[in-house]
């Protein structure tokens, strides 16, 4: 795998936007903070579909509710201390065929023991060899979809022009199980098509259409607004029944790289490598 290249894709993703449309303002989304109006609520039922200069909302009847242009890609900078990307693993398909399966399962945590208004994001994602996400979150503290002093889970697609669209918040509680996954469901030549949800939580559910191809695969904590530790919620969050396939039924040789925050006490682990029933362990 090319590091250069990782982090290349990293830099555009993983920070806060330093530039916003004047008069509006920014709201936070598991890709960075967004400018307010380009941060939309898909109503259940409906998917995302890219065409070559803009990316529609689209509802359950097939009538198109949003059109939002491609635009030019918001000037994204790189994460401050404490913000961003807080602990993570990766790692990038070399050319292989498709990612067609990325599925990952883990417990939400107990609540932090403080609250500051902080936001904390877990999730497993699918990005482009350029910037874009797609991704199933477990969500505490606010963010553009909502939320608050709660767990709440939502999938979220946030693209490079500034869009990021989201399935409604549903609350969770501490110690349920979830199980997210990310499907390639079809391709078109050099487009492909997506789901991605947590499978045992409806309403979750995401359909992106037209999309570039996922190559990148992560596991990550990320947050916003931390003063202390005891911001997170306390020991540990474990990503287990980490399996990775590609087109054709086909498993990788996978060997995960992975970055993190130890100087502030917060660290990953990969406990057992590889794209079957892979685990990973974020220590707060």
């Amino acid at each position: 795998m090319h590091i250069s290249t990782a982090f290349s894709v990293l830099s555009l993703l993983l920070a806060s936007i330093t530039l916003a449309t004047q008069g509006d303002r920014l709201v936070l989304t598991p890709g960075g903070y967004r400018s307010k109006s380009k941060v939309y609520e898909l109503p259940t039922g409906s998917s995302l579909a890219h065409t070559s200069d803009a990316v529609q909302s689209i509802d359950a009847g097939g009538s198109v509710i949003h059109v939002d242009g491609a635009g030019d890609a918001m000037e994204l900078g790189r994460r401050d201390f404490l913000d961003g990307w807080i602990a993570f693993a990766w790692w990038l398909n070399p050319g292989l065929a498709p990612i067609a399966s990325f599925t990952t399962i883990w417990e939400v945590p107990p609540l932090p023991e403080t609250d500051h208004g902080q936001t904390v994001f877990l999730f497993n994602a699918l990005q482009p060899n350029g910037s874009g996400i797609l991704q199933p979150v477990l969500q505490y503290g606010p963010s553009g979809a909502g939320g608050g002093s709660f767990w709440a889970v939502a999938t979220w697609h946030v693209d490079d022009a500034g869009n990021a669209f989201f399935t409604p918040l549903v609350p969770v509680s501490p110690g349920q199980i979830l199980n997210a996954a990310i499907t390639l469901t079809n391709t078109n030549g050099s487009t492909f098509d997506y789901n991605a949800q947590f499978t045992n939580v409806p309403g979750t559910s995401m359909n992106l259409t037209g999309a570039p191809q996922l190559t990148f695969a992560a596991e990550t904590l990320e947050a916003y607004g931390v003063t202390a530790l005891s911001d997170y919620p306390s020991g540990s969050t474990v990503f287990s029944g980490i399996d990775l396939t590609l087109a054709g039924g086909v498993t990788p040789s996978i060997a995960w790289s992975h970055q993190d925050d130890a100087a502030d006490g917060v660290s990953i682990s990969i406990d057992v490598d590889g794209a079957t029933q892979g685990r990973m362990t974020i220590t707060y």
